[in-house]
């Protein structure tokens, strides 16, 4: 009764670790299948916008000294999605230049002059402030990207660290292939965890003990049927001896 005992608790036991494994094995798939969703966004971005949108604010590093002393070089933004209607002179802003040298790329620079047309259209002049002379195209709704909230200071750590997990080594190094990594290790175990389901199947279906005999009589009983029916077949044998003999003296 004792060893019967112990071994319900040791199975209960198993039972408990089997279903904690089960659940700590679901929750690593979900955050790996979200960080590989999440790695295919920034991709996706990336390549079709050049930066990161996600719920309406961007992070930008500075590569030029057109914004300094206010923003260094090396800085990091973070840039709020705005409309143009509502950016106010002094602003520091985002945006697609239009400049020939460098059209369509990103640049950071202080609004210094807004004016408004007939049909409603707000148009932008903007200015670096180690410029000394202001911008020469007018910044539209169309090239807007967003409005400077935050920015780090000179030297700042995080935006070390922003500048490598962007850069090609460091997003293939650090996020790409940790995930594929992570999916790989993942998978093996799956398979290793159905395997060890099939061969604990395998192993309980051997291990089923034979059907009982007695097909649920008591021993008595069992003996009693036994007796019945050796009785019943030596009858009929000594029947077919007597049969057998009598043919034979005819």
């Amino acid at each position: 009764m004792e060893k019967k005992e112990q071994t319900e608790e040791i199975e209960e036991i198993k039972e408990i670790k089997s279903v904690i494994q089960k659940r700590i094995s679901v929750l690593v798939t979900i955050l790996l299948v979200l960080a590989v969703l999440l790695c295919l966004y920034v991709a996706v971005q990336s390549m079709s916008n050049g930066y990161v949108n996600i719920g309406g604010y961007m992070m930008f590093r500075v590569v030029t000294g057109s914004m300094e002393p206010t923003i260094p070089t090396g800085a990091l933004l973070l840039t709020k999605q705005i409309d143009i209607g509502q950016i106010k002179l002094g602003d520091i802003i985002c945006f697609r230049t239009q400049e020939a040298a460098i059209w369509g790329e990103i640049v950071t620079h202080r609004v210094v002059e807004l004016m408004e047309l007939e049909n409603g259209e707000v148009l932008l002049r903007t200015q670096g402030d180690a410029n000394f002379v202001a911008d020469g195209y007018m910044v539209t709704r169309g090239n807007l990207i967003g409005k400077v909230i935050w920015h780090t200071g000179d030297e700042s750590a995080l935006a070390s660290i922003f500048s490598f997990f962007t850069n090609k080594v460091g997003f293939l190094g650090c996020i790409v292939f940790p995930c594929l990594l992570l999916v790989g290790l993942i998978l093996r175990e799956c398979v290793s965890n159905i395997r060890k389901e099939l061969q604990n199947t395998v192993n309980e279906l051997e291990q089923e003990e034979p059907i009982d005999p007695l097909c649920g009589m008591t021993k008595q009983e069992y003996d009693e049927m036994y007796e019945r029916i050796r009785t019943e077949l030596m009858e009929e044998l000594m029947h077919c001896v007597e049969i057998s003999e009598k043919g034979t003296k005819e």
